[in-house]
């Protein structure tokens, strides 16, 4: 199992319950909310698999001006 691909996959929202269970036995993936990806994450992991709806977050906080 050493040689299994690492898989982090990214939902939009909180984490759906039933998809927390499907995965929490499965020591290679990893699921996080879109507001918790990070470049490390990202970098940690050999795929990355992303809802419609994260990459909508994502692209809608990109465009967020940083207020300083």
């Amino acid at each position: 199992m050493d040689d299994t691909k690492k898989i982090l996959l990214v939902d939009g929202g909180d984490i759906d319950k039933k998809l927390k269970l499907a995965t929490q036995n499965l020591h290679y993936v990893n699921v996080i909310p879109s507001i918790g990806l990070n470049v490390y994450s990202i970098l940690q992991h050999d795929t990355l698999v992303m809802t419609r709806d994260a990459i909508n977050r994502i692209v809608e906080r990109m465009h967020t001006p940083i207020s300083r």
